[in-house]
Parts: C-alpha cells; sequence; structure tokens
C-alpha cells in the first residue's frame, strides 16, 4: 500500500487566511499526538510470538495468540475463551485478501492484569482484509487495531468490556476499535460498549492519519474514565471520512490527578486537523463531564466540514466535589469552512462554568455557517445547582472561549447564523468575539435576553488550571477584552 502523508491535510488545512499569522507548526506539535499514540500502544513489547493458524477453521487460541499470514476464509466453529500469560494480541491477521468471519460467536479474554496492553484482533500490513460477525468481550487496551491496512472492512462487530489500569503512560488511549494509517476503510453496524478505565484517555473508535473511510450504523455507550479523557468516535490528521447514523450514550469522566494528562474532556464526536469530513444523522446523550469541558461534538481545528441532522441531548459539566468544571457545549467549532445544517439541541448545562458558559452551539474560526438549527434549554448553574446568570450564561448560540494561548485571541470571524431559533435558554444569542458575522431570522421564545451586544473592550476573566488543561499545571486567571464588530444582526429593543 502506498503510505499516504498527513502533511498533504496539514497543508490543506493551513492554507486559510485564518493561519496566515499563527504558528501552526507549534499547533501541530501539540495536537497532532499520533506518534505518541502509537509509542504508548506499543509500551509493552511481545514477550511471546503468536502460533500459525493451520486450516481455516478456528476453535480455539492459545495463551501466545494466533497468527494468520496467508490468504483465506477463517471462521470461528464456537465461542472461545483466551486466557494469555503476556500481552500479546489473541489473533494477528498479517496477510493480504482475509475474511475473518466469527460466525456469531464471542472471543472472551480472562485478563488479571488490566495494566498491560492486551488486544482481540490485531491488523498490520494487509490489504483487502474483513473482520465480522461476532463480539470481542473483556479486552483490555484495543479491541480491534488496524495499522496501515488498505481496503479494510469491520462489519458487525461488537467490543465488550474494555478494562485498562495505567496512571504512569502518557497519552495511553485504550479504545474498541484503532484504525491507523489506512486507506479505504468502512466500519459498519459496530459496537463498543462498557469502558472502564484509568488512564490518560479512552475513545470508542479512534482513526489517525487515514484517509476515505466511513463509519455508519455504529453505537458506543457506558464510557467511564476515573482519571482522564472520555472520546468516542475521535479522528486525527485523517481525510475525506464520512460518518452517519452513529451515536454515543452515556459517557462519564472523573479527576484524581494520577495519570501523565492535563485533560479530562468528555467528547462524543471529536475530529482534530481534519479535513472533509461528513457527519449524518448522528447524536450524543447524556455526556457528563467532571473540571473539563464536556460536549456532544468537537470539531476542533478542522477545514471544511458538514454536519447535518446532529442531535445532542442532556450535556453536563461541573460534576466534581468542587461543582465546577470549564464549559458545557452541545456542538463546538474552532474550524475553517464549516457548515452546520439542521441540526438540533437540548439541556445543556454548565455548573459554575471557568469559561463563564454554557452554550449550544459555538464558534471560533473562519466561515462557519449555522443553517436551521435550534438549541433548547441550555443553562447555567451554581453550585447547588440553581440557573443563574452571576457565574456565566447558557447561550443558545455563541462564541468558543478557551483561555489557552493562542484560541484565546481567536475571533469567530465570517459567521453566518440563518434561521436559527433558542428557545427556554438564559441567553439566545451572544455575539461576543464575533467581527464580520450576520444573523439573520433569527429567534429566541423564552429566553429573557434575545441577543447580547456588548462593546469593545468589555472584559470576561476566565480561569484554567490542571484538570481543564492549564499548561504548567498551575490555576490562572485570564482576561479578555471583547473585539467584536461590523457584525449585522436584527434591532435590539
Amino acid at each position: 500500500m502506498k503510505q499516504f502523508s498527513s502533511t498533504t491535510i496539514l497543508d490543506k488545512l493551513f492554507s486559510s487566511e485564518f493561519f496566515k499569522d499563527i504558528d501552526t507548526a507549534a499547533l501541530v506539535k501539540q495536537y497532532n499526538i499520533s506518534s505518541g499514540l502509537r509509542v504508548a500502544a506499543a509500551a509493552e513489547k511481545l514477550t511471546v510470538l503468536p502460533i500459525i493458524q493451520a486450516g481455516t477453521i478456528i476453535s480455539n487460541i492459545p495463551p501466545e495468540g494466533i497468527l494468520i499470514n496467508a490468504a483465506g476464509q477463517y471462521e470461528f466453529s464456537n465461542d472461545i475463551d483466551w486466557t494469555p500469560l503476556s500481552p500479546c494480541p489473541a489473533i494477528t491477521i498479517q496477510a493480504d485478501n482475509v475474511v475473518l468471519d466469527l460466525k456469531g460467536y464471542t472471543l472472551q479474554a480472562n485478563i488479571k492484569d488490566t495494566g498491560s496492553n492486551y488486544t482481540g484482533i490485531e491488523i498490520n500490513e494487509g490489504s483487502t482484509v474483513t473482520v465480522q460477525n461476532g463480539t470481542l468481550k473483556n479486552m483490555c487496551y484495543y479491541g480491534l487495531s488496524a495499522t496501515s491496512v488498505f481496503q479494510l472492512a469491520l462489519n458487525n462487530i461488537v467490543i465488550d468490556g474494555l478494562a485498562y489500569q495505567n496512571v504512569q503512560t502518557k497519552l495511553a488511549t485504550p479504545c474498541g476499535f484503532f484504525i491507523d494509517t489506512s486507506q479505504n476503510f468502512s466500519v459498519q453496524n459496530c459496537t463498543v460498549k462498557n469502558i472502564s478505565v484509568t488512564s490518560a484517555s479512552c475513545a470508542g473508535i479512534q482513526v489517525i492519519e487515514s484517509v476515505n473511510g466511513t463509519i455508519s450504523g455504529c453505537n458506543l455507550s457506558d464510557f467511564v474514565n476515573y482519571d482522564g479523557a472520555v472520546q468516542g468516535f475521535s479522528y486525527l490528521a485523517s481525510l475525506a471520512i464520512k460518518t452517519s447514523g452513529c451515536g454515543c450514550v452515556d459517557f462519564q469522566s472523573h479527576y484524581l490527578g494520577e495519570t501523565q494528562t492535563s485533560g479530562h474532556t468528555v467528547l462524543g464526536f471529536i475530529p482534530i486537523l481534519c479535513v472533509e469530513l461528513i457527519f449524518e444523522n448522528c447524536s450524543s446523550t447524556g455526556m457528563t463531564g467532571c473540571c473539563d469541558d464536556c460536549h456532544g461534538m468537537s470539531i476542533f481545528l478542522d477545514a471544511y466540514i458538514e454536519v447535518t441532522n446532529f442531535t445532542a441531548l442532556n450535556v453536563i459539566d461541573g460534576i466534581t466535589p468542587a461543582n465546577t468544571g470549564a464549559k458545557a457545549t452541545g456542538l463546538e467549532v474552532y474550524g475553517i469552512g464549516v457548515t452546520i445544517n439542521n441540526c438540533s439541541v437540548e439541556n445543556i448545562t454548565a455548573i459554575v462554568p471557568q469559561d463563564l458558559q454554557s452554550a449550544g452551539f459555538s464558534a471560533c474560526g473562519m466561515q462557519i455557517v449555522f443553517n436551521n438549527c435550534t438549541a433548547k434549554n441550555v443553562i447555567v448553574t451554581n453550585a447547588e445547582g440553581q440557573p443563574t446568570t452571576d457565574v456565566g450564561y447558557g447561550a443558545g448560540f455563541g462564541w468558543a472561549p478557551d483561555p489557552r494561548s493562542p484560541f484565546k485571541d481567536w475571533a469567530a470571524n465570517a459567521v453566518t447564523y440563518n434561521q436559527c431559533t433558542a428557545t427556554d435558554c438564559q441567553l439566545g444569542f451572544d455575539t461576543w468575539f464575533h467581527t464580520d458575522s450576520i444573523w439573520e431570522n433569527i429567534s429566541a421564545p423564552g429566553c429573557p435576553v434575545f441577543i447580547l451586544v456588548q462593546p469593545q473592550g468589555t472584559a470576561r476573566t476566565l480561569s484554567i488550571d490542571k484538570c481543564s488543561e492549564s499548561c504548567d499545571g498551575l490555576y490562572h486567571e485570564v482576561t479578555i477584552n471583547n473585539i467584536a464588530a461590523n457584525n449585522t444582526y436584527p434591532p435590539i429593543e
């Protein structure tokens, strides 16, 4: 397979006028963590070699795992219990033209050491590989991983139960499906459920430095990280992926301050440094954050993204003993040329937000369009859970605040809100930090404030600490002065 370079994606992303005065190399260094993810996954070298699979019928798997190294159609004949003695994959596929059909059976791992890197199925450098129809149960680091695969198809696979405990390894990210440097891949009707980890992060389906993919009909549910971030559909430095009919349900993060991470975000859908992605008919429900951000979807440092018919329901941030977090959002955008169509969010709550905001939809970047979107019941509360605007606004639509550099200085430039509605929010539309933007045919029934316009220079003071990604791990307050200018909005009564 001809290797695809993520440099192509990044060059296209950063070609926008928006980035002309920005240190894009620093952004790539900080956020393209692909190599770090690989290092974390390979933290433990294999101490045993797999047994080469003889024949196409698989009825048992030895502790060392098996290796499929020849083309063919392989099948499970029964449920399989696998008891490894040291970290390794149960099944390694290293060949072209392979079909592995689990035939509806379950491969269950019996793992006592949940701090090591055990994987259900690992696919390396193959072409035209299909895995389908079965369950991988109680794995540890990856349910299924695929690296440098051309024409990969994953169909009707369930990853049920993923347990991992590691507070030492930086960027350790156990996940259900992991796809790396692959082309022309599809993941259809797959499920990841019951992830319980204590690690830097975790994810349901993670795709890094890959191109031309479809992910459809996939559902992720019941993820908890006791000291780190939680991600559902996580795409990094990738191009041309279409995600449709996929959902995230019941994610939660906690904070112990022990893992090698500063971030504890909860994110249903999170593409970073990606170009030309499409999301259709997807949803996030029951996202619960602690002291960092919590979002149904975060489009972060991306270009030319289209989202249609996305819904977010019951997103809450600040569930900590201190009753405070960073912010909560149904759908946030940090990007260029992003279009959001016919999306709706409801019940978005931030408890004493450090960023002074809960938002249905938020924007930062350039040429972002919201068409026919609706936000309902977006609020900020005090520590006792009572709605208040003393500690921030629950805005239907607004700017995407971030106290970190360089984001604190980025405006929402040339943003269009067309036929959008905020209902029963504390604030309908916030014009703060918008420039050259337009609000057309908007409405805000049940919102005490329809549209908020504050003078240039008006200050807001945000805060940040170790849990919410402070660069030095210390608490800081950051004052930002409004730069809103040249905006067009309805008359304010």
